[in-house]
């Protein structure tokens, strides 16, 4: 008896283990422009680390991923100026994914339409430089951080994002010249730095849940803020009201204005004005 007990014990202290193994594998891919007039990029992502930036001059995209064969099938599909990366996930209860890594480089020659949806991951972007006409971000339980690090060359139609139980930071959002920013907030802590080289007007309808928001608006420009919901706290330092709408006192004079219609719920709003 016990020699049959032994053998199965073994095998049942190992099942677990065997169970969460992990086949880490890379995966690399890249593409010289030629003579694209275009890129419009879609990327899912599940869990790990995504990180995105500028790629060099001559490069269409760049791609390196590395990833868990056990939890991840990865799709990488380019064709007629549209680039897919899609990494869906099965069963990864269990799994310690950490290592798991998308590198990513998009050029700054031709314009840009960007989709970025990803989950449990934490993301590093650098949009600078890019030729952005259009962008959407929508997070899950993540952790972002968005820099534009230099300014967009062409204007930007709109900017949407969607955040979930994140944290969730853009710096330098005066540099992607956007004139139409719609921001969806659940609950987390979301922070929109509002400095750069401005050349457009921008309006942003911002609904948030039970996070805190923070804006970061550069002193001189021109600030309104229209708000809906009482049961949320507004700091609203710096700003005069008028019924019910908050004005920036250089409204009238101010060369280049930001408009935000705002809708919260239970969570904080807070105005800091800064340098830049």
């Amino acid at each position: 008896m016990r020699n049959v007990l032994l053998p199965a014990l073994v095998v049942a202290l190992l099942a677990p283990v065997n169970a969460a193994a992990q086949d880490w594998r890379n995966l690399s891919q890249s593409r010289a422009r030629t003579g694209e007039r275009a890129l419009r990029v879609n990327v899912e992502y599940g869990a790990g680390l995504l990180e995105l930036r500028p790629a060099q001059d001559g490069i269409l995209y760049r791609t390196r991923m590395r990833y868990d064969a056990q939890a991840f099938t990865p799709e990488l599909k380019y064709a007629d100026g549209r680039l897919s990366i899609e990494i869906e996930g099965g069963q990864i209860r269990g799994r310690h994914m950490k290592g798991g890594n998308l590198d990513l480089a998009l050029s700054t020659e031709v314009p840009l339409d960007l989709e970025l949806q990803f989950g449990a991951a934490e993301a590093r972007i650098d949009l600078g430089g890019m030729r952005l006409t259009k962008a959407a971000i929508k997070t899950g339980a993540s952790k972002t951080v968005v820099n534009i690090s230099s300014p967009n060359p062409q204007v930007c139609s709109s900017l949407e994002i969607e955040v979930g139980a994140a944290q969730f930071e853009v710096n330098s959002l005066g540099n992607l010249h956007v004139e139409r920013l719609r921001l969806s907030g659940g609950v987390g802590e979301v922070l929109l730095d509002f400095r750069g080289a401005w050349e457009t007007n921008l309006r942003a309808d911002i609904e948030m849940g039970l996070g805190s928001l923070t804006l970061r608006v550069p002193r001189g420009l021109g600030l309104r803020v229209q708000k809906q919901g009482i049961l949320s706290g507004f700091d609203s330092q710096g700003l005069v009201k008028r019924g019910e709408v908050y004005f920036s006192e250089n409204w009238e004079r101010a060369e280049r204005r930001l408009t935000i219609d705002l809708e919260a719920a239970l969570g904080s709003i807070r105005v800091v004005w800064v340098d830049g």
